[in-house]
């Protein structure tokens, strides 16, 4: 009895018992598909990013006093939180953004946790009244979908009560919401507007006035009575219940004066509120509701929920108000679904075709081509078991496995086949299967241990990229165990006999090399330093460019431009927008934007949708035009141009979302600003750098009103009591809240009709003794030098000098900036840069990528080494994985690609195939030496024998993979430089493998030793 006995027990067994196998994998079909349709789905996986933004808001503070007084007393905060890689902050007038970035692998729940925490233990130590925001960031806080209320009839402060008090509560109870936003619209409030005469004839001031409001505007307990055998709540209030005992609100005289009522000072009404954040859509004013989802919430369910929503209760929404999306992840999500699909459906189909043009037999063709769709509906239930969604990660994951798929079903169909032709065995499933097991198994693990290493990625890529390789190990082992097992007991049930007379090709071409190794030996030297060549040559980007049928559009109208000149000035930037006819339809904030960011009121961004794919141009040729045409129409407002979840990726990833960001470390802000707009300068002459921007952001003029202190001493003043008065006749004091119905409404005092700038110096100050004096006497009322946004990274400041790129590589246009900067901008002492945005994520992701493509190899050599005891096995397997790399970067360059994240992850996955290829070749060679046959003639026949089952492999492969090669639907742009790596790395790995390997095996072992002596011995010795 054998060693190989246990084996062929077990093989023979399950294929006795067919019915149990096919029932199943019906079981765990159904299931798939069951789960599958239940699986949540999102544009991308549930990613933990480990960064935290915190926003702090200090009224209208300048950034100088904020530095001091909010900005380092959070980031020493922040950075004692333990795990804490890098804290960087923004600080401008009355708000300081800060980023707090942790390790990757830290538990995001505990690190916000921690980070509230010493918040808390500073907040003691904080200007009083300052509001702390702290957000975890991930890519469920984005909007997945986006709404713009508009109406002709209606007010913006009623579209923005109908959004408050009517949408939003039914919205957020749609399961999976976790907020809703809403912005602009108008706030009403109740404003007091005095008579400057009424308050000089009565010797009052607008302080006066505010602080009665106050000490009325209460509501105290005095405490539980017992009486009537009830008990009480006694309650002391003077809150007004509407204009009329507002008005009524007695203010108290100066001396001997007699008290006067609010209202006979000046007029009591309702208006809107002052707002210096405007929102439009479609050239109307409207007011903008985005829906943010839970983490593991579905886009599509809720997309699908609200519209039910609204079919269901019609009369949430006014006749007279429209509703309409302005960004829709959802339709996004399902074209990707649908797109990948289809890549699916085609693949499977034309790798049908070419099984069925080798084989010449239906009921084989029809085994191989199943295997797909059951694997498929299998890995459904897989992703379901580990947490996963449906993604564009995961399905590009299964959509790029079904090439590999195919690889496991054809080598037992073809070796089945083969059996049955040459007439081995009466029962041609059982001994193709039983010759071709251990080299399955094999080739099986080594395509697997590929995606192992990835689990140990760290960064964007493998919070990305994680979840694909996992589809694809649990593809490709589902696809082992249904070829190992399903394949051949379905070949026996439907009697594969042979369907033509087998034709002997003689290997001349593979004797030839086996002849000469030193071709073999050449052409491999040879590729190998191609390949150095092709790597040092070939562009490189982070991910791949994508078309997701929006743009982002952020602008900045010049520094302090009101924001009634910068909405005149949007008015022409809309009529351009409105005038590309690929436009759909955008959304427009100003004053704030889509996302958790401190925004100045000049600044803000639009949210464009373009038409469906087939009905426009690419995004880059719109991005192209509108940015031309915005530049003629308004070359006073700087705009930059992304996509919506590009952006996302980079401000998850490291809060900067543009390619190329140059950062300069100084102390010396002058020197900084200096060298800033030098080095801007240098990187607007390189070709295809866009969007470039000098990081200076100038908020605003600053009307500064300082007092002099002989003159406040003098007349019994202060500061404070200035300020009481200065307030009301600008922007007005809000003193307190009225109630109507379950609304608070603020009740905001003015000393003047309108705030005017120009006389104010002559704005009337009360003294504590009665008379009246010029603001001008008291204190020196100018414009002082405008504010300057303040960023700072671990207690250090610097100026991110970015810019975006057009028709350019990202790595390419890095090293040309690095080579001007170099010679053109010289840096004084204790001056510092680098370069951080999404070229240092992708500087990091390529270095982890390569210690998974160097894991990947040392566990495809350790399988190979105990499949075959050899060194030469792993040893020649990763000479050639090496040498196929430069295929792969060639077919990349042919095709106009970059190297990038995904293609990085096509160049890995080649790995495993060649791997896979190369044990199947070696474990035909070692048979054929045990049966005694020359080493020459064994690797050729080898050579021979695989040749059949390795050119099916590769046309269905290539076919399998050609939707996604050629972005067949949208979201297939991700994974389009993967599928092209690997079809590429199949078009040379084919003949590496069976040409180039058996002839530098002979070299290397002319008296094949890979038979081994012990196996050798067993078999000459066996009956």
């Amino acid at each position: 009895m054998t060693a190989l006995d246990p084996r062929k027990r077990f093989l023979e067994h399950a294929l006795e018992r067919p019915g149990a196998l096919f029932l199943l994998v019906a079981v765990l079909c159904a299931a798939g598909v069951w789960t599958g349709t239940r699986l949540p789905s999102s544009i991308f996986p549930s990613v933990t990013f480990p960064r935290i933004k915190v926003i702090a808001e200090a009224a209208e503070e300048p950034a100088a006093q904020m530095i001091p007084a909010v900005t380092r007393p959070l980031e020493e905060a922040v950075l004692r939180v333990p795990g804490i890689e890098r804290v960087t902050s923004t600080t401008t007038r009355g708000s300081v953004e800060i980023g707090a970035e942790f390790s990757w692998g830290t538990d995001m729940q505990v690190a916000l946790q921690r980070l509230q925490a010493q918040i808390e233990r500073v907040r003691p130590d904080l200007p009083p009244g300052i509001r702390v925001e702290a957000e975890w960031m991930n890519t469920a806080i984005f909007p997945i979908l986006g709404y713009a209320l508009t109406s002709d009839t209606r007010s913006q402060s009623d579209l923005r009560e109908l959004a408050d008090f009517t949408l939003k509560p039914e919205l957020i109870q749609v399961p999976g919401v976790s907020q809703v936003q809403v912005q602009g619209g108008r706030f009403r409030e109740f404003q007091v507007r005095l008579d400057p005469a009424r308050l000089a004839g009565r010797r009052l001031s607008a302080a006066d006035v505010v602080e009665a409001i106050r000490r009325n505007d209460v509501l105290e307990s005095a405490g539980l009575v017992e009486a009537n055998h009830e008990l009480y709540l006694s309650l002391v209030t003077g809150k007004p219940r509407g204009i009329d005992e507002l008005a009524a609100i007695a203010i108290p005289a100066a001396k001997d004066g007699v008290p006067v009522s609010l209202g006979q000072l000046g007029s009591i009404a309702a208006a809107d509120a002052v707002t210096y954040v405007l929102t439009a859509a479609d050239r109307r004013p409207a007011v903008l509701i985005n829906i943010v989802r839970q983490p593991a919430a579905s886009t599509l369910e809720i997309a699908r929920q609200i519209d039910e929503l609204f079919r269901r209760r019609p009369e949430l929404l006014p006749k007279d108000v429209r509703w309409q999306a302005f960004y829709d992840q959802a339709e996004f999500v399902r074209d990707s679904v649908r797109g990948v699909r289809d890549a699916i459906l085609i693949g499977v189909a034309l790798a049908a075709v070419v099984l069925a043009l080798y084989l010449r037999s239906a009921r084989m063709t029809l085994v191989a081509v199943a295997t797909i769709p059951v694997t498929v509906a299998i890995v459904l239930l897989g992703l379901v078991m580990t947490g996963q969604t449906i993604n564009l990660m995961t399905l590009g994951g299964i959509a790029a496995a079904i090439g590999l798929v195919a690889d496991d079903a054809i080598v037992v169909v073809e070796n089945i086949a083969r059996h049955a032709e040459e007439g081995v065995s009466a029962n041609p499933a059982l001994s193709g299967l039983r010759e071709v097991f251990p080299a399955l198994t094999g080739s099986s693990l080594s395509t697997i241990a590929i995606f192992v290493p990835f689990a140990l990625l760290t960064g964007v890529a493998g919070a990305f990229f994680r979840p694909l390789a996992l589809t694809m190990a649990i593809a490709l082992a589902v696809s082992y165990f249904l070829s190992a097992l399903a394949v051949p007991a379905a070949a026996d049930r439907l009697r594969v006999s042979a369907h033509r007379k087998p034709k002997h090709r003689e290997p001349r071409i593979a004797r030839f090399f086996i002849a000469h190794p030193w071709i073999a030996l050449v052409v491999t030297l040879a590729l190998l330093a191609g390949g150095w060549v092709l790597y040092g040559a070939i562009g490189s980007d982070f991910l791949p460019q994508m078309d997701e049928g929006s743009i982002i559009l952020d602008y900045w109208t010049p520094p302090g431009t009101s924001l009634t000149d910068t909405s005149q000035m949007l008015a022409e930037v809309e009529k351009v927008i409105m005038s590309v006819p690929d436009v759909a339809t955008y959304s427009r904030r100003t004053g704030t934007e889509l996302g958790f960011f401190v925004t100045e009121p000049n600044r803000g961004d639009y949210v464009i949708r373009l038409k469906p794919r087939k009905t426009r141009r690419p995004v880059d040729e719109v991005i192209a035009e509108l940015r031309s045409k915005i530049a003629a129409a308004e070359p006073a407002v700087r705009t930059e141009f992304g996509q919506l979840l590009e952006d996302n990726i980079g401000d998850l990833a490291g809060g900067v979302p543009q390619p190329i960001d140059l950062r300069l470390y100084a102390e010396d802000q002058a020197v900084l600003q200096q060298k800033a707009r030098a080095a801007a300068k240098v990187i607007g002459g390189i070709s295809g750098v866009t969007d470039v921007f000098d990081g200076i952001t100038v908020a605003g003029p600053i009307l500064d009103v300082r007092g002099r202190p002989d003159a406040l001493a003098r007349f019994g003043l202060t500061a404070e009591a200035l300020h009481a008065q200065v307030e009301p006749a600008m922007a007005g004091t809000v003193a307190g809240n009225l109630r109507i119905g379950e609304r608070l409404y603020p009740i905001r005092v003015f000393s003047r009709p309108t705030p005017d700038v120009a006389r104010l110096p002559e704005l009337p100050i009360q003294t504590p003794g009665g008379s009246m004096v010029p603001l001008s006497v008291l204190a020196a009322v100018g414009t002082g030098p405008p504010d300057v946004e303040i960023h700072r990274e671990n207690l250090r400041t610097f100026i991110g000098v970015t810019a975006r790129l057009s028709d350019r590589s990202l790595g390419g246009a890095v090293a040309e900036i690095q080579q001007r900067l170099a010679r053109d901008l010289p840096l004084p002492a204790g001056m510092s840069l680098r370069f951080g945005g999404l070229y240092e994520q992708q500087q990091t992701s390529f270095k982890g990528l390569l210690g998974v493509l160097f894991g990947g190899l040392l566990l495809v050599a350790v399988i190979l080494m105990f499949e075959f005891g050899d060194w030469r096995a792993p040893f020649l397997t990763a000479v050639i994985a090496l040498a196929v790399l430069t295929s792969v970067l060639a077919s990349l360059v042919v095709t106009g690609m970059t190297l990038n994240v995904s293609s990085f992850v096509g160049a890995i996955m080649m790995v495993g195939i060649v791997g896979e290829k190369a044990v199947f070749l070696i474990h035909d060679a070692r048979e054929e030496l045990r049966r005694g046959v020359p080493v020459r003639e064994a690797w050729a026949e080898a050579s021979r024998k695989r040749l059949r089952a390795v050119m099916m492999t590769i046309f269905a492969t290539a076919f399998a993979l050609a939707p996604l090669a050629i972005a067949l639907g949208e979201g297939s742009q991700l994974q389009q430089p993967l599928a092209i790596a690997v079809i590429g790395g199949f078009v040379l790995s084919s003949p590496l493998v069976l040409l180039v390997l058996p002839s530098l095996y002979c070299w290397m072992d002319p008296r094949g030793r890979l038979a081994g002596t012990r196996a050798q011995d067993a078999i000459r010795s066996a009956p």
